[in-house]
């Protein structure tokens, strides 16, 4: 199993039009062949935002790369956000 963490900035002021767009954009993800979940988490006291997509392989999540750095990109912009960084990972071990 791969996956894929996104860390974004989204101002606090915006942060339930940003929801809102993050949504949208998972719903688009959950579409794709290859992937297995896939989660939205907002920063309790912060401006920080995490997307993390599980996929089946490498090939799954590297096919979904164009689609998810436009989706990103358009959820983030659109509330004045910022992306702060993508990388990929293999799952190694679960709890």
């Amino acid at each position: 199993m791969f996956a894929r963490v996104s860390i974004y900035d989204i101002p606090q002021d915006r942060r339930s039009e940003g929801q809102a767009n993050f949504k949208s954009a998972v719903a688009r993800i959950r579409e794709m062949e290859g992937l297995i979940n896939a989660h939205f988490l907002l920063g309790c006291d912060s401006d920080r935002a995490v997307t993390i997509t599980f996929w089946e392989s490498r090939e799954a999540m590297a096919a979904s790369r164009v689609i998810a750095s436009r989706l990103r990109s358009e959820a983030t912009s659109s509330v004045g956000g910022d992306v702060v960084s993508v990388e990929e990972f293999e799952v190694v071990s679960e709890a």
